[in-house]
């Protein structure tokens, strides 16, 4: 499989910190929140090694996401120059409205999503269901206390290991990388720092 379109995958705008498009687009708000789900240390390790072997393969330039950054995106509240106090207090109300028992992840396949700036993600297969379902009931929420949110159920749930302008056709990967799912955090990816600081983390209780 080609190059894939990401604007059918992603959260939300920006989802996954990805660095704005060449050539007019709007500038960003140095602050993007968002809810995800991180990956546990072994899984992290796993797919940064994973990145450099593709990097090798397929002659990328660009390097490899920090351990500390990579993530599945959940729902995506929004960009500001400072978070409104009222968006914070409904983004952690909706949070603990979140129903859901820990659920195992399973990525078997990486490919290049192209929008702007390509990047090379994990594809999830295993608790593709499950994570659906919680950018559902966190959407959901939110639009219940009257925060506007962009539903999609045709999301491929994916996590992202680099960005290069060369793509990567959809790979098999030798090991898959999987662990389970014990909680969910939200997250402030400052744009432009290369750093995310978490707001708060909710575990995950059924």
């Amino acid at each position: 499989m080609g190059a894939q379109n990401q604007s059918e995958f992603a959260f939300g705008p920006q989802a996954d910190g990805m660095p704005p498009s060449r050539g007019g687009g709007p500038a960003h708000k140095p602050c993007n929140v968002y809810f995800a789900l991180r990956p546990d240390e072994r899984a992290a390790e796993q797919a940064r090694r994973l990145a450099g072997e593709l990097r090798r393969r397929f002659g990328l330039r660009e390097r490899a996401r920090p351990k500390r950054l990579l993530h599945v995106s959940l729902c995506h509240l929004g960009e500001w120059d400072e978070i409104p106090p009222s968006m914070l207090f409904d983004g952690l109300a909706a949070a603990a409205a979140v129903r859901m028992r820990p659920f195992k992840l399973t990525f078997r396949r990486a490919v290049s999503f192209r929008q702007g700036k390509p990047a090379l993600v994990l594809r999830a297969d295993e608790g593709r269901q499950e994570i659906l379902s919680l950018h559902a009931q966190l959407a959901l929420a939110l639009m219940n206390r009257g925060v506007s949110v962009r539903v999609q159920p045709k999301l491929e749930p994916h996590m992202t290991l680099l960005y290069d302008y060369r793509s990567v056709p959809e790979t098999i990967l030798a090991e898959p990388i999987a662990w389970t799912a014990r909680s969910f955090v939200l997250i402030n990816s400052l744009t432009g720092e290369g750093r995310h600081v978490d707001i708060e983390e909710w575990p995950l209780l059924g």
